[in-house]
């Protein structure tokens, strides 16, 4: 199989555009890095549409062999080009990102405004880990770009995503009871009734009035020491883990 070692060839090109927003979106596809990650995106059936490879990357060239249509074996420089990150071991696999679903009676992380790439992907993480459902809403980093996935370390792949302009409302009709995180003066997360849809605001700014007082209830974590609030997904993290106990 030859080596594909320019960065003009098409489908490195193709791979380079999902690094961006407008390439993610005009596609609706998305690249994931690394064989665990691949892995778990074909244990739950979404498979690559074509897939980057090393020359001495055996396991992955061994594991497509019978559909060796979808590999292309590029070098060592063209796969750190067609990357998302600075040293890739590969494979790197395009995708089809898979449908948002509709907000079920679940408890449901919702994320507001949350900018961080990297503090999207460790929500997920988290909520895959504590068997809640994630609700991405307002100007929340796509879930679906490679630093997130990456951050997410593969917990996409075992989750119930939805996307919501009005995640209130969209809550409220599923019988999920409203709640906002606040930094200080909320109530007890360990007291809250479930299902919740439990809205996480910016890292910068919280939530906003609007989304606090439309809110049924607001929790806040106790915090003895003088640091003034967490990282959003730390405290989303500990929020989740408290109110499923």
């Amino acid at each position: 199989m030859d080596i594909i070692t320019s960065f003009s060839n098409p489908l490195v090109k193709r791979f380079k555009k999902l690094h961006r927003s407008r390439g993610r979106i005009a596609t609706g596809q998305t690249i994931i890095e690394g064989p665990t990650t691949l892995a778990l995106a074909m244990d739950a059936g979404v498979m690559p549409r074509a897939l980057l490879v090393l020359e001495d990357d055996d396991t992955t060239q061994d594991l497509f062999s019978d559909r060796d249509n979808l590999l292309t074996v590029v070098s060592r420089d063209v796969m750190t080009a067609a990357a998302d990150t600075v040293q890739p071991l590969g494979p790197i696999a395009l995708i089809d990102i898979p449908p948002y679903q509709p907000i079920r009676t679940r408890n449901t992380l919702v994320l507001r405004d949350i900018h961080d790439p990297g503090n999207v992907g460790t929500m997920i993480r988290s909520a895959a880990a504590f068997g809640w459902d994630i609700c991405v809403s307002g100007d929340t980093a796509d879930p679906w770009s490679p630093k997130v996935i990456r951050a997410g370390a593969g917990s996409h792949f075992s989750l119930h995503l939805s996307r919501s302009a009005t995640p209130h409302d969209d809550a409220s009709m599923v019988g999920l009871r409203v709640v906002a995180s606040v930094a200080a003066s909320g109530g007890e997360p360990s007291d809250q009734k479930t299902p919740v849809a439990l809205l996480i605001g910016s890292e910068a700014h919280g939530l906003s009035q609007d989304d606090i007082t439309s809110a049924e209830a607001t929790v806040s974590l106790s915090m003895p020491g003088p640091a003034e609030s967490l990282n959003a997904a730390i405290a989303a993290s500990l929020l989740m883990y408290v109110i499923s106990e």
